[in-house]
């Protein structure tokens, strides 16, 4: 409440410009290409009133807002939990040690001759997102091999290698206060993060699990988490529920969308006002819906920069299924960074009905019928 509260809005030079003009506020500008966020705005911070709450919706700012928090003594997620929730070695640690199941693992700084684990390995960044920056090989000692050639001596500790876990992979979102879920939304994936990193259509639908919702719950609280939006990915194996990793922050593309949907419960504002006023913002959720919601999404970033052309059969996206998309506009180059926001995206949207299982089979098909080709300057 802009009127209420005094707000200052710390951001790159584009976000900063998203605020409307006349809005009643502060502004920072920081260099994306420069110093350590925190670095950036320490100084600043310090030359202020003393702040009540440093809120971040971002995943790359989690753990800078939580060092300012703690050096300025401002209540909130702290340091040594937002790096549960940012340092995949930190976080499975903590899941293990708490009796949940989690891919066997070491750090790359390692690299022990063998591994309790044989077949296929995954490397991944410690601090990563989205599948960005991972790689699978057909064993450890490959895997192995990658690091030791590619990566300095130095560098490795930013790496994570692990066992390839085969099943069903699942996300769940929600939101704790103060430990206690107060929304929680298990959905099944159609593909994967790392398919869509290289070009795949991505998509999920929601479905009716508490047990995994109670599981990815557990998970968030031996992390360290008490009020807080999280997005928790997992494998469904023959032994159960094993983790792939958390994000204290919303899922990305449609996922709120969803969540609000389904349980009344908008991640986003939900936490930024229950954190404002230190209760739980009750007279923001709404009630919760017998639909269930899934969404789609074609990857922008694989066509470098172009413009493309989107393909999909006739009158399918007029199915009464279909809740919403958005096809990019033709002859508009798309960003060349990876990103999961539908205003970025070459086809996008949303679906709803009662049978998660028809949900599937249409994005299914749609996924089978539907393409995007990047168009090159003299491509018709």
């Amino acid at each position: 409440d802009h009127d209420a509260h005094d707000v200052s809005y710390a951001g790159t030079r584009g976000n900063i410009a998203n605020i409307p003009d006349g809005l009643r506020c502060e502004k920072l500008t920081w260099d994306p290409d420069g110093p350590p966020v925190e670095d950036q705005i320490r100084p600043w911070v310090a030359e202020q009133k003393p702040f009540e709450r440093i809120i971040t919706r971002h995943e790359a700012l989690i753990l800078p807002a939580a060092v300012l928090r703690d050096e300025f003594g401002i209540p909130g997620l702290p340091t040594a939990v937002a790096r549960n929730f940012r340092d995949k070695v930190a976080m499975k640690t903590a899941v293990a040690a708490a009796g949940l199941a989690t891919p066997r693992f070491v750090s790359a700084s390692q690299l022990p001759d063998t591994v309790p684990w044989q077949g296929q390995t995954v490397v991944k960044p410690r601090d990563g997102a989205g599948s960005k920056g991972v790689w699978v090989f057909d064993d450890y000692p490959a895997a192995r091999a990658f690091v030791q050639s590619t990566v300095a001596p130095d560098e490795r500790d930013g790496l994570e290698v692990e066992e390839y876990l085969i099943g069903q992979i699942w996300h769940v979102d929600g939101y704790l206060f103060e430990r206690e879920p107060v929304a929680v939304q298990a959905s099944r994936f159609i593909n994967s993060c790392l398919a869509f990193e290289h070009g795949e259509p991505l998509g999920s639908v929601q479905y009716p699990r508490p047990d995994l919702e109670a599981w990815a719950v557990e998970c968030v609280r031996a992390l360290g988490g008490r009020s807080l939006t999280f997005h928790l990915e997992l494998i469904e194996t023959e032994r159960g529920p094993v983790l792939v990793e958390v994000a204290g922050r919303c899922g990305g593309g449609h996922i709120a969308d969803a969540t609000l949907a389904r349980t009344g419960v908008y991640l986003h504002t939900v936490d930024m006002a229950s954190d404002v006023a230190g209760r739980l913002a009750t007279h923001l959720i709404g009630a919760p819906s017998d639909q269930a919601y899934g969404w789609f999404c074609y990857p922008g970033h694989v066509h470098q920069g172009t413009t493309c052309d989107v393909s999909v059969p006739d009158g399918m996206l007029d199915d009464p299924r279909v809740r919403e998309f958005r096809v990019y506009p033709r002859g508009v180059a798309l960003p060349t960074g990876r990103s999961y926001r539908p205003e970025n995206l070459p086809l996008v949207g949303m679906v709803h009905g009662p049978d998660p299982d028809a949900l599937d089979r249409w994005i299914r098909e749609l996924f089978a019928r539907a393409s995007v080709r990047g168009l090159t300057p003299s491509s018709p």
